[in-house]
């Protein structure tokens, strides 16, 4: 009897131990491992991001991040629960890294990635940022002046000596050239360097959709597919609102303009980032290479002959402020249509006193603001009462 006992106890035991790991640990550590538990019970779906992934087994899981910049291998990041054993690195490509989660300390080299750690409240992880200059999060502005958080630099110039002092668990940074990047230092220094390949998704949702990225690293998959949720869902609300619009009734939109050191007017393709909001919006790139998920560099005449009579202009250009703003670069500016009817736009209406510009920060992960200002723009009778987050009309005299 006793012994029946006895086994009915361990069953117990045992069947309490494998039904105990309800949510994933986003303090602390395994103290009783077991290889039959899933310790990631909470895990992120990848709906709409195209250049990272996860998998998952049971202890520990594999991100791979792809096409992290031209010519980039495939980063490979094992996320191993803490208090639970290493899986054997032979297992896994040459040059994969290693990092117990939840990770602690972090260091975030982008301002794109700040508005993510507010909305998934991992600001108090944060103790290092490259300059507090062009940072618009207001938090991260506040620890950055209190010395809460420090300043180490950009690119292959970052002191990565003040980075060893700091000692952080976890850097993100990205990749453009790794001659110029950073993470090719930090990684020599021994340094775990995750890449932040989000500026290289094709589509607004999917840019958004990297929070997930930074919450895998700290086991926060539930709140991360919670906020994201509600992202793509105010997304397709406002993109429903312009979907039944006819052709005709969807303005010809030029976007940027021609600047002289650089010799080229770019204009979006129609599958790039741009291309796709303008179109979300219910608007009509003008110049666009359809299926084209590049931008490409056109001569002012080109330009000035196919925009000409563009409805709407988004100039988005840095020191733009009003229309005498753009005759100080060009006088033919002043010629075209949009000019003249006073419908040109920029996305500068929220700068930091240093030309930091939050659409390219909160914009980033915040999609649905972006598309709503532009809808607002195309067709100011779908949204009459819009407050624009981050687009503003510039006055033409």
């Amino acid at each position: 009897m006793k012994f029946k006992l006895l086994v009915l106890v361990i069953l117990l035991a045992n069947l309490y131990s494998l039904q105990a790991q309800e949510v994933n640990l986003t303090d602390g550590c395994v103290t009783d491992f077991s290889e039959d538990i899933d310790y990631f019970p909470q895990k992120a779906a990848i709906v709409d991001a195209a250049r990272f992934t996860v998998q998952y087994f049971n202890h520990y899981k594999v991100v791979s991040v792809s096409d992290a910049f031209d010519g980039a291998p495939e980063f490979s990041y094992v996320l191993v629960q803490c208090g639970s054993p290493m899986p054997p690195a032979e297992d896994f490509a040459a040059g994969a890294q290693f990092i117990e989660v939840p990770a602690g300390n972090l260091i975030a080299l982008s301002t794109t990635q700040l508005p993510a750690l507010s909305q998934l409240d991992l600001l108090d992880q944060l103790i290092g940022v490259d300059s507090g200059f062009y940072i618009s999060t207001p938090e991260v502005t506040d620890m950055v002046a209190a010395g809460d958080v420090a300043e180490v630099g950009f690119g292959a110039e970052i002191n990565i000596e003040r980075v060893l002092e700091l000692d952080p668990d976890l850097v993100l940074s990205y990749g453009f050239n790794p001659a110029t990047d950073a993470h090719p230092v930090l990684l020599e220094a021994g340094l775990f360097t995750a890449l932040d390949a989000s500026w290289r998704e094709l589509s607004p949702l999917g840019r958004a959709e990297w929070l997930k990225f930074t919450a895998l690293f700290y086991n926060q998959e539930a709140r991360a597919n919670e906020v994201y949720a509600d992202i793509a869902a105010a997304y397709e609300a406002v993109k429903t609102l312009a979907a039944d619009l006819s052709e005709a009734q969807r303005p010809k939109v030029l976007t940027n303009a021609f600047l002289g050191y650089a010799d080229a007017w770019f204009i979006p393709g129609g599958d790039t980032y741009i291309g796709q909001l303008i179109r979300d919006a219910g608007g009509e790139l003008l110049l666009a290479e359809e299926g084209s998920m590049a931008s490409q560099g056109l001569s002012f005449e080109v330009v000035y002959d196919g925009g000409l009579e563009a409805d709407i202009w988004l100039v988005e250009t840095f020191g733009v402020y009003a229309g005498a703003d753009l005759l100080a670069l060009d006088s033919r500016f002043g010629d075209f249509a949009a000019y003249q009817n006073g419908n040109i736009w920029n996305n500068n209406r929220d700068e930091n006193a240093n030309g930091g510009n939050n659409y390219y920060e909160s914009g980033a992960t915040n999609p649905h603001l972006v598309l709503a200002d532009l809808l607002a723009i195309f067709h100011p009778d779908l949204l009459p009462e819009r407050d624009f987050a981050f687009y503003q009309r510039l006055a033409v005299e």
